[in-house]
């Protein structure tokens, strides 16, 4: 008894072909396709497939139609559609597509015709050719999957490895043909043809389907980000930044170290507005930003309040360390004047009022904002361009009763 299934090679290969037709069709009907024509993936995806559908009805027709069209066009044909997935796929984890992979599949395309003229007219030699031109495609395919894309998933992590598993499969068909007891040619039935065209089958609907769904996990995250970002600067909005903040504060209440926050404004925002005008106005923000970024510690949160108000959340951070912090924040604010990039000559100095505030134990965080703002009012009161610390003693706690 076997555990491998018997099955027919030449109708496997007629279910990936109606397989892979159908999936193009599919994919062209979505909006996966039709609403992304600016990076292309999708596109590329698709038509990966179509050439891997006419691919591989030329094949399942060997024997019925001229050695031209079954084996050298429908060999050359299931390599470019393999090419094409290998860059979509890159291009969907990298956001770009790199033309040292460009140039690859192209040779692996065009050298794929004088390599099988190596064994004449051997169809195990030509079984050992492709596979391992397939199993190198496919493995660039599920590495830029695996490896390369930053925000990488547990579905990532399965597409990707499936088509890695895959290229194993693949290789391993090669290395079978290429022994002179094991050799074959593509229509033979044995194990590793089998293993080699269901794992093929399976994989065709793994990432064909998959790629539709990393694609809206992708948007997903897009959009998530977007909803918590401000959409002008690129920190945390207000709503983000009181979420993170609310984390922040009961980890510090937990573990007892401190936390301390920033209120910033930025000076005389509105003349600057109207002199000169509002995209000047939406430049020095988006300056000002970034500097902040720049000059905060890494693991600090910033967030626009709203208008031309920032805050700052510093995890671990006493009201000393803080206040190094915000001195060093406003002085590099006030030294570095903006440049238009519209108007060369126009340059636009600016300044900031900071309020700083360290949590109390158990201070709710409604409170230490008050605080934090009305240092930041004292900084304007007292001139502008200044950092202002919150004094405010803290109330007596609560004696705790030992148990009896």
């Amino acid at each position: 008894m076997t555990l491998m299934p018997s099955v027919d090679i030449r109708t496997l290969i007629l279910l990936l072909g109606l397989g892979n037709l159908l999936l193009f069709l599919s994919l062209k009907s979505f909006r996966f396709v039709h609403e992304d024509h600016q990076s292309g993936v999708s596109q590329s995806w698709a038509y990966s497939k179509l050439l891997q559908s006419v691919a591989w009805m030329l094949l399942w027709m060997r024997g019925e139609i001229p050695p031209l069209w079954s084996i050298e066009i429908g060999n050359t044909l299931l390599l470019a559609g393999f090419g094409l997935e290998s860059l979509a796929a890159w291009q969907f984890a990298t956001r770009r597509r790199p033309s040292w992979l460009l140039l690859v599949v192209v040779g692996v395309v065009l050298a794929r015709y004088p390599l099988n003229q190596l064994g004449g007219d051997s169809p195990e030699h030509r079984v050992v050719v492709a596979s391992l031109m397939s199993a190198g495609l496919f493995g660039l395919t599920g590495f830029a999957l695996v490896h390369l894309r930053a925000e990488r998933s547990r579905l990532q992590y399965f597409v990707g490895g499936s088509t890695l598993l895959l290229a194993a499969v693949v290789l391993l068909r090669g290395i079978f043909a290429a022994l002179p007891a094991h050799s074959f040619g593509l229509l033979d039935n044995n194990g590793i043809q089998v293993a080699t065209f269901l794992a093929l089958f399976l994989l065709m609907l793994t990432n064909g389907y998959g790629v539709v769904l990393l694609d809206k996990e992708r948007t997903g995250e897009v959009l998530r980000a977007l909803a918590m970002s401000d959409s002008l600067t690129g920190v945390n909005n207000r709503r983000a930044f009181f979420q993170r903040l609310r984390t922040m504060a009961a980890s510090a209440h937990r573990n007892g170290y401190p936390l301390s926050v920033l209120s910033i404004d930025l000076d005389y925002f509105k003349q600057i507005n109207d002199s000169h005008g509002h995209a000047a106005g939406d430049a020095v923000l988006i300056n000002f930003a970034r500097r902040c970024e720049a000059s905060v510690r890494e693991v600090d949160v910033i967030g626009r309040i709203g208008g031309e108000e920032f805050a700052v959340a510093m995890n671990g951070a006493d009201a000393n360390e803080a206040a190094r912090v915000a001195e060093r924040l406003r002085a590099e604010i006030a030294a570095l004047p903006l440049a238009i990039l519209e108007r060369p000559r126009a340059l636009i100095s600016t300044t900031i009022s900071i309020g700083l505030a360290t949590m109390y134990p158990g201070e709710s965080l409604d409170n230490l904002m008050a605080r934090a703002d009305a240092a930041l009012y004292r900084a304007k009161r007292s001139g502008r361009n200044r950092v202002r610390i919150d004094d405010t003693p803290a109330p007596p706690q609560a004696p705790t009763v030992a148990a009896v």
